[in-house]
């Protein structure tokens, strides 16, 4: 299988050291990687991390969509924190790089197509092409942007902004995840959900 789609993404990821825009060492350095990465497809749902559990792989989107989330006692329900699309990289930052446990779940929704590596394989990796390190650095900075931005929408945005924002950055996501995922993901109950798409006759 190719994963090429997966090295667009990574080495877009920043502004890179100068020995990972070398063809020869970056032909190896991708030759490695490839040997590493194990591929798996998910016809149903499946939990990749649970809460209490270290973070063992990191996993990148060839098809499909994953979320992570976790179970506020307080309110009786889930709550999705990060919902990943294809192309995306998936993993709990903290967890896996510091080898600490978790304090959410990760789970691939049906029909997904992963490629997965785990933190031993990517740490003898690194031993072996250093310069790859700084994809770490950036994958853990994004993530930290990216809980930053999502505070902000759900502090200034109303929920049927942040419908709206979800279906813009995700298409067709209404179709591809229960309606009780989407609605954990506004910070809403799927009943307000299910009443704003009918007052609005939206999708």
């Amino acid at each position: 299988m190719e994963t090429h789609s997966l090295y667009d993404v990574i080495f877009r990821l920043s502004t890179l050291p100068q020995r990972l825009t070398d063809k020869q060492y970056v032909a190896k350095l991708i030759a490695a990687l490839d040997e590493r990465l194990t591929v798996t497809e998910h016809r149903h749902r499946y939990l990749l991390l649970n809460v209490g559990h270290i973070s063992d792989y990191m996993y990148f989107i060839e098809r499909g969509i994953a979320r992570c989330f976790y179970f506020d006692d307080r309110a009786g329900r889930e709550v999705t924190s990060v919902i990943w699309k294809e192309k995306s990289i998936v993993c709990d930052p903290v967890s896996f790089f510091q080898r600490k446990a978790t304090d959410v779940n990760i789970e691939v929704m049906p029909g997904s197509l992963l490629l997965s590596i785990s933190y031993q394989q990517l740490e003898d990796l690194y031993k072996a092409f250093p310069e790859a390190e700084v994809f770490s650095r950036c994958i853990s900075l994004q993530y930290a942007y990216y809980h930053t931005q999502r505070a902000r929408e759900l502090t200034d945005a109303s929920p049927w902004e942040r419908y709206l924002h979800l279906l813009s950055t995700h298409p067709g996501i209404e179709l591809s995840l229960p309606k009780e995922i989407i609605a954990s993901y506004l910070n809403v109950a799927p009943q307000t959900l299910a009443k704003m798409i009918r007052s609005r006759r939206h999708p």
